[in-house]
Parts: structure tokens; sequence; C-alpha cells
């Protein structure tokens, strides 16, 4: 199962119809608290997080998943805009999937994060 993440309803709508549309089990949240509440009742396999979202960003989101949950892979998903602002604070080697995107670009991203080769770790982030 795959978490999206993301405030805005049209963006995660579309975000979720692809991912079904690749063939995975999907599950939402319109919010960071949200999506960790979700984990909590069952871990996902991969977790897209959008970076920029109202009271808890992307990065605090990760950081959280990060210490409970330091294997679960988390894919950032964020416009051209404030790619520079997430890679200052979740760093340079953080997964990111930019927005706009093609559906052959998010089933790489996902093979590729699920094959385990890709991972965000951000626990000793402050």
């Amino acid at each position: 199962m795959i978490l999206v993440v993301d405030d805005e309803p049209a963006v995660r709508a579309m975000i979720v119809r692809a991912i079904v549309e690749l063939g995975y089990r999907v599950r939402e949240a319109g919010g960071g608290e949200e999506a960790l509440r979700l984990i909590e009742e069952e871990r996902p396999e991969l977790v897209i997080l959008d970076y920029v979202m109202p009271d808890l960003d992307g990065a605090e989101v990760a950081r959280r998943i990060a210490a409970s949950e330091p294997d679960l892979p988390v894919v950032f998903s964020t416009g051209h805009g404030a790619l520079r602002a997430l890679r200052d604070s979740a760093g340079e080697d953080a997964s990111v999937l930019e927005k706009p995107f093609t559906l052959s670009q998010l089933d790489e991203l996902i093979a590729t994060t699920l094959a385990g080769r890709a991972r965000v770790r951000l626990a000793d982030r402050a």
C-alpha cells in the first residue's frame, strides 16, 4: 500500500488515480497529522509526501515518520518553486517527485523506491 499525502484535494486525487492505474493499493491523507494517524493504523510500503503543506510541512512529517518507522521510504512531491527549500530542509539525498510529472516518471520512482534503492532518513536532521 502507498500512502499519498497532499493538502490540495485535486492534486491528491490525481496522484491517487495514477498510482491505482499503475496497480498499487493506495490510501490518502489531506495533511501531516492525518498521515501519521494512518501510518499507525496500517504501515504503508511507501509514502508520497507533499513538501509544502500548512501546519506540518513535509520535512517535519518525514522526520516524525523516520522517528517511528526508520525504514519506511518517503518520496517528496513538490513544484519547482519549492525544490531548493526542500533540499535545504530535507537534504540533497531526499527522493523527490517534481510536479508536474508523467505517469512513467511516477512508475519508475515507485518501482525504484520499493526496490530499496531510494530512502529518506530524516530522524537526525533538525
